[in-house]
């Protein structure tokens, strides 16, 4: 049977059940364009739910804000300075701290960082009660898994804090140790270094006192994070967190209570010229 050029039989069994395999085809493309996609739809609603409830729910939880600049040089140096401010969502129990902390980082080997951290930060413990802090750390991080999927490290730093109240006049020494584990799983890219990257931060760390105890309202124990992170690019990077948070209050009586927290950063990568592809320098 002839048919002009363009014409179908609709009428031919097999045209017919050409057309419903390709219509069921373009319908699976339609609804299965990327699961990767609805992964990260999901991660964002758990997180933002689990925010909202928290900040609902609770009275005396606390919000963090940062902004932090990297400057990566010589292909395995890093420079970081890091502005903070934390307060309490009660207004009932005045509690705030602004920080800022720089930071020095070398690759010493393919798996081994050099980290020193100099925080300095002014806290109002309560109402009438302050304090001024510099406590400078000097720390390892090793890599366990890199430029994978899931990536995994452990940081272990030495802390050197002095303390001083403000009221007072006086100044206090203490020492301590902090143990943390770091896992980033990639949702939507390969490796960190993926830019319309999102991926899923998970760290916990212990605080291990070696001598006194500090007077102060949130002498930290230990902390689980759960955070959700975009990367756009090399240069900007937003991140939104939550941290269940263990700490003891030295002030009023030496208890231990929990904290939930919620953390908002920004960071921003400069100098793209000065590091080397898939440098752990650009994988924080």
């Amino acid at each position: 049977m002839n048919f002009e050029r363009g014409e179908r039989n609709l009428s031919s069994p097999y045209l017919v059940s050409t057309r419903l395999v390709e219509e069921i085809s373009n319908n699976r493309k339609l609804r299965f364009i990327d699961p990767r996609c609805r992964m990260v739809k999901v991660w964002c609603v758990v997180v933002l739910m689990a925010a909202f409830n928290i900040v609902s729910a609770q009275h005396k939880e606390q919000l963090w804000f940062d902004y932090q600049v990297d400057y990566p040089f010589a292909n395995r140096f890093l420079f970081e300075a890091a502005a903070n401010y934390q307060t309490l969502l009660s207004n009932e129990d005045k509690w705030r701290s602004i920080g800022l902390t720089t930071t020095f980082e070398s690759l010493i080997f393919t798996f081994l960082d050099v980290t020193l951290d100099v925080p300095l930060a002014y806290t109002l413990q309560k109402v009438g009660s302050n304090s001024f802090e510099i406590s400078p750390l000097v720390g390892l991080r090793f890599y366990i898994t890199q430029n994978k999927r899931i990536d995994t490290r452990v940081l272990v730093r030495y802390q050197q804090r002095y303390f001083r109240q403000v009221e007072e006049n006086d100044w206090d020494v203490s020492n301590r140790a902090r143990l943390k584990a770091e896992a980033y799983i990639c949702l939507n890219g390969p490796n960190l270094f993926t830019d319309n990257l999102w991926y899923v931060a998970l760290d916990y760390e212990e605080f291990i006192v070696l001598d006194e105890q500090l007077q102060e309202r949130y002498a930290n124990r230990r902390r689980a994070k759960l955070g959700l992170n975009y990367r756009l690019n090399y240069k900007h990077r937003f991140d939104i967190s939550y941290t269940l948070q263990s700490s003891r209050n030295e002030i009023d009586g030496d208890f231990i209570r929990n904290d939930n927290v919620i953390q908002f950063r920004y960071r921003l990568f400069l100098n793209q010229a000065g590091i080397a592809p898939n440098s752990t320098a650009d994988d924080q």
